[in-house]
């Protein structure tokens, strides 16, 4: 019997969390701290384990740039802290270039999907969610159907970035 190799495991790791987040994210607009926060310990715990001092700076790093182009949009209301958590616990396991990667294709698959969406729209919504919080949107159907779930654009980007990688 042989060993797991230790390059696949992030990736099974960060592929079974985005896919769970992304169905969390359908079903209830949540990214539960129950998935994220075990997702960015386990992955500094790991490359400490694996790698020493450097394996945990490095995971440390990529936390760090993974979730830091996020603070503007979750501090404006515009974003979940479950999807900024998310993206710390990809950059935790696969690192801060992987982790911005994934940033680049998420946004791009968001981009896409809100297009897709507003051109399949027959009436215009009359309220916009300009001056509303993500909580305020959650409580009101016509607002809720207008929320981009996130992190679900994050599983896709992660998913085309891991398959790219191959």
């Amino acid at each position: 019997m042989s060993a797991v190799n230790p390059d696949t495991v992030p990736a099974v790791v960060v592929t079974v969390a985005v896919i769970c987040g992304a169905i969390c994210d359908i079903r209830g607009f949540r990214l539960p701290n129950q998935l994220t926060l075990p997702l960015i310990l386990s992955g500094l715990l790991w490359h400490l384990a694996c790698g020493a001092t450097d394996g945990a700076l490095r995971s440390g790093c990529g936390l760090l740039l993974a979730c830091l182009p996020l603070l503007p949009a979750w501090s404006a209301g515009g974003m979940g802290a479950g999807d900024v958590k998310l993206m710390a616990g990809i950059g935790a396991w696969l690192g801060a270039m992987f982790a911005l990667q994934v940033l680049i294709l998420a946004g791009l698959s968001g981009w896409i999907y809100h297009r897709l969406r507003r051109s399949a729209r027959t009436i215009p919504l009359q309220c916009s969610l300009q001056h509303m919080s993500i909580e305020q949107a959650l409580q009101i159907p016509t607002q809720r159907s207008q929320l981009l779930p996130f992190g679900v654009m994050i599983a896709c980007g992660t998913l085309v970035q891991l398959l790219w990688a191959v």
